[in-house]
């Protein structure tokens, strides 16, 4: 048996909020990358925001690079 985590005992809607906070934050900073840089993390928000809105069950952890899941 494990332990659940913290995120993962928090109810789903918890859950979301908590993902789109991280997504806003992964996104700090974004105007001093490179634009394909840019062009991919922005990508990838719009991704992860897109399912949290669509209630899509595998978003759980984040993609985008220099986020801790």
């Amino acid at each position: 048996m494990t332990v659940p985590t913290p995120r993962s005992a928090a109810p789903s809607d918890v859950r979301r909020i908590q993902l789109v906070e991280e997504v806003v934050a992964a996104l700090d900073g974004v105007e001093d990358a490179p634009l394909e840089a840019q062009v991919a993390r922005l990508g990838e928000a719009q991704r992860v925001l897109a399912a949290i809105l669509n209630n899509d069950p595998g978003v759980g952890q984040l993609g985008i690079p220099g986020v801790a899941p």
